[in-house]
């Protein structure tokens, strides 16, 4: 399981990962949310002050396919909403579809749900709040220059560019035709992050309705308004787990605050984001966990700890992959046995050394196995030629099982790959990504 970063720059969920998410969508960093906040939108390309269009986004994956819906923007009323649905054919040929409505609205502080993102729809919805101030998603074209002059779909628009780097040290870019109207005909955004599939986004706005907008557009979905976060599932046990998240080697070795995956979830990232660091860790961790399972949250490495958002206080929180599968609340009650699970771990939830689960409540122990280097998986144990075969013929066995593999044993005979060290120096930025 990937690591995490908060805010999606628009539409659909990392993440991925985040999600994330998940990994539907690409993920700033707060650094930049914050450099966002603070532009001065009255420099550079004028632009509408309130319209409504229809939006295509596509990432810098190919395998990610484009997202499609619509799109609505307010700076005087500092809001905007993005809601978004693409055709995901990681687990099924035809394909399954993925949905995403996120929301930023500025609410001073009154309230958390000021950013937020709908995943999924009906009862397979759930909320996950973002605890980020409201950010102008055009405001870095301020610090542009005008460029030149094009056209999209016969409209003509002038060309903007702009470039900063946050204090991170991540390099940011974005890049506009902006019409006579002052709506964005396209925008695209770099974020100079470590794999290609969330590093780039790429925006087309078309069919633009200009003018004030009602306070209905901006309403929090339904499952944001009354049912955050989710309500435990019951009849929990204890449950032996085997888990495997992918991370950085200067982040802690640690479960505490930390997304992970089952093998077969994995794969979703594994097998669909197959241009990642080579460098990575995948460290494998046994875990007992109480299965009363908790909403799935937001986790990352952040500010040099571990954080996350969105828990059902102790619970583990546990969602199928990509939140596709059908089951109920993005798979957070279901066995998920075509999709596989993703898992998160409430700092408050752990146990005590030498407690057991339940002890005073508590809800997850984890020890590390081993580490290896996802290179090694991707490249020398056959996972991109079968992920390859298997891709659009969900449940994954046969990927998942060469993942496992190289994580239980280091003979290369039996598929194991090498040991690797799971801490030292490392990229801050390879901690960015999503789930």
């Amino acid at each position: 399981m990937w690591s995490t970063f908060p805010v999606a720059l628009a539409g659909a969920a990392v993440v991925a990962a985040g999600h994330t998410a998940p990994i539907s969508d690409a993920l700033l960093s707060s650094a930049l949310a914050e450099l966002l906040t603070h532009a001065d939108v009255s420099q550079g390309p004028r632009i509408a002050p309130a319209w409504t269009a229809n939006v295509t986004q596509l990432f810098g994956a190919s395998t990610l396919g484009y997202q499609v819906g619509s799109y609505a923007y307010d700076q005087a009323g500092r809001r905007w909403r993005s809601t978004l649905c693409s055709n995901n054919t990681i687990f099924h040929a035809s394909g399954d579809t993925l949905c995403f409505d996120q929301l930023s609205v500025d609410l001073h502080g009154a309230s958390p749900f000021g950013s937020n993102m709908t995943a999924g729809a009906g009862d397979g919805a759930i909320c996950r709040t973002l605890p980020l101030a409201f950010y102008d998603q055009f405001a870095l074209l301020a610090l542009g220059k005008k460029t030149g002059s094009s056209s999209v779909a016969g409209v003509p628009c002038d060309l903007w560019y702009a470039a900063s780097t946050t204090k991170e040290g991540q390099n940011i870019t974005a890049s506009a035709c902006v019409a006579a109207d002052g709506v964005p005909r396209e925008f695209n955004m770099t974020t100079g992050m470590a794999y290609k599939a969330v590093s780039e986004i790429k925006y087309t706005f078309s069919n633009p309705h200009i003018g004030a907008l009602s306070d209905d557009v901006f309403a929090p979905s339904a499952v944001c308004a009354s049912k955050y976060p989710m309500p435990a599932c019951e009849g929990g046990s204890k449950q032996a787990l085997t888990l495997y998240r992918v991370h950085g080697k200067a982040e802690p070795y640690s479960l505490v605050n930390r997304n992970a995956g089952d093998a077969l979830g994995d794969m979703a990232f594994f097998c669909d984001i197959i241009g990642m660091d080579a460098t990575q860790v995948v460290t494998e961790w046994a875990v007992e966990v109480d299965s009363a399972w908790g909403q799935y949250a937001f986790c990352l490495f952040q500010g040099g700890k571990n954080v996350c958002w969105g828990h059902t206080g102790k619970h583990v929180g546990r969602e199928s992959s990509l939140g596709l599968g059908g089951g109920a609340a993005q798979g957070q009650c279901s066995r998920n046995e075509e999709t596989g699970s993703w898992i998160s771990f409430p700092d408050v939830g752990e146990c005590p050394a030498g407690a057991a689960v339940g002890t005073n409540g508590c809800t997850w122990i984890a020890t590390p196995v081993r580490s290896v280097l996802a290179g090694c998986i991707i490249k020398h144990r056959g996972l991109q030629e079968m992920c390859a075969q298997e891709r659009g013929h969900a449940p994954m066995l046969r990927s998942a099982a060469i993942f496992a593999a190289a994580l239980e044993t280091s003979d290369p005979a039996k598929g194991g790959c090498p040991d690797a060290s799971a801490s030292g120096p490392g990229s801050s930025i390879s901690s960015w990504i999503v789930v």
